[in-house]
């Protein structure tokens, strides 16, 4: 998957509702910038979460089975139709992956939206990122045989992030982890390329921690009378991914007898339960 490539096919037509694109990796502050855009313009962003945790108006699975399809089409660009992805269901805005890895293709397609690149220093983002992808291993291993939806987001990500991105294809394996060298010169190369492609006027390298002010100041709203969302996994991984998993569960249980689904529910209770409650993740 590469994101400098030439978009595919003329820019979008249909009329758009897109206003920010964040061509910033996850674990980037992706999270509270998600947050922060949907308090600015009052309508839904686009976010791994809605792949993988879908609300309204993201579908249960359709998103997901949507980006699989796409990255298996060797002749197409890659991603699904981002009318019928974005604008079509009102996104005001799209950030983390898998969308920050087309950001060229978005820039081209909606050419009234403006980019946000956000960053953290490289040594902490491997940290945080390193941290969250094991977790995402140890679900998969523990509950993928449970969880065909589970079982099938890993090898999608595999395949268009943690393999071509990372050099990281055996993460499936028990004790196989991310290597720092390789993810850190990508994460580098990333942010460099997003740099040099988008013209200064339309980019805003936004760092963690910069709150309100650069944001707002640079898609001409007002400052919000709220703080800044902050939203951070540190210590809750195991219940963010337990939500992942239990989601994936539910979703197996539908296709079933009504007594496995007694007893799928009653366990992901149970794990819920176990590892905590709601938590907040960047």
């Amino acid at each position: 998957m590469d994101a400098t490539r030439a978009p595919a096919g003329p820019p979008a037509t249909r009329a758009s509702t897109l206003k920010v694109i964040g061509a910033g990796y996850g674990r980037t502050g992706t999270l509270s910038l998600a947050r922060a855009l949907h308090i600015l313009y009052n309508a839904p962003v686009y976010h791994m979460e809605s792949v993988l945790l879908p609300t309204p108006p993201a579908s249960s699975a359709g998103d997901l089975a949507a980006w699989d399809a796409a990255s298996r089409d060797a002749a197409g660009p890659g991603h699904p139709d981002w009318a019928t992805l974005l604008t079509d269901r009102g996104y005001a805005a799209a950030v983390d992956f898998p969308v920050c890895t087309h950001y060229a293709d978005l820039a081209a397609a909606f050419p009234d939206a403006k980019v946000v690149l956000t960053v953290r220093p490289a040594a902490d983002w491997f940290r945080s990122w390193s941290t969250l992808i094991d977790a995402l291993w140890e679900t998969v291993r523990g509950w993928g045989w449970a969880a065909p939806r589970l079982r099938a987001a890993a090898d999608w990500q595999t395949r268009t992030i943690f393999g071509p991105l990372f050099g990281s294809w055996d993460l499936a394996k028990r004790g196989a982890h991310l290597k720092e060298g390789p993810c850190v010169a990508a994460y580098e190369a990333h942010n460099a390329a997003v740099v040099a492609a988008i013209p200064p006027e339309r980019l805003l390298v936004l760092h963690l921690g910069d709150g309100w002010a650069p944001l707002c100041a640079f898609l001409g709203l007002p400052v919000p009378d709220v703080p800044y969302p902050r939203v951070n996994a540190a210590g809750g991984l195991p219940a963010a991914f337990a939500r992942v998993r239990n989601a994936a569960m539910r979703e197996r249980a539908r296709g079933v007898a009504p007594a496995a689904v007694a007893a799928v529910t009653f366990a992901a209770a149970v794990a819920a339960t176990v590892l905590g409650g709601e938590v907040d993740r960047a």
